[in-house]
């Protein structure tokens, strides 16, 4: 009796043992997505008409800033001229104007950035059936993200291959 006890009690310590072992062939590799943003040929392309279209607006931006300078300087020599009603009206047309051009240079910051997020969804959506692709010919089961990985062999870094085939297949995307 004793021995069928025991017997029943190796058996299931065995089956438990044995069950929490893992066989796995499932390949999982990662890839820098930042790296390839900004070093694949697309993803430079949408950082320099960024950069480009940045810089217009800033060079606009200060001939704007140092005009509203000069007539803000023209409104305060006039203050002891002007009776205080026309003071007050130049005042409130020029706090009128900082405030449009303020809006305005918002509104150019906003339309940057939805730009650069359609781009680089663009970019994404190019992207996607090259790591389709890429994991079915060599049997890749997970892409992860590089920057949701703490530690991980080179070998499994994918990024350099990737970004061959991505420019490849895609050189340039023209902002909206």
């Amino acid at each position: 009796m004793i021995y069928k006890s025991s017997l029943k009690y190796l058996f299931f310590i065995i089956c438990i043992f044995y069950s929490s072992f893992s066989y796995s062939n499932d390949t999982i590799n990662y890839i820098d997505m930042d790296y390839l943003i900004n070093n694949s040929q697309a993803g430079k392309s949408i950082i320099k008409q960024l950069e480009e279209t940045n810089q217009s607006s800033l060079v606009s931006f200060n001939k704007t800033e140092k005009k509203l300078k000069e007539e803000e300087a023209k409104i305060v020599s006039q203050k002891d001229i002007l009776n205080e009603v026309e003071f007050k009206k130049k005042v409130q047309l020029f706090n009128e104007k900082v405030a449009d051009y303020r809006k305005k240079r918002k509104n150019v910051a906003s339309d940057l950035s939805k730009k650069k997020i359609e781009a680089q969804k663009i970019l994404l959506n190019t992207l996607t059936p090259i790591l389709a692709d890429y994991s079915q010919k060599n049997s890749i089961s997970y892409i992860l993200p590089k920057q949701s990985i703490i530690i991980g062999k080179n070998k499994l870094d994918i990024t350099k291959i990737i970004l061959e085939i991505l420019d490849s297949k895609i050189k340039n995307i023209k902002l909206k």
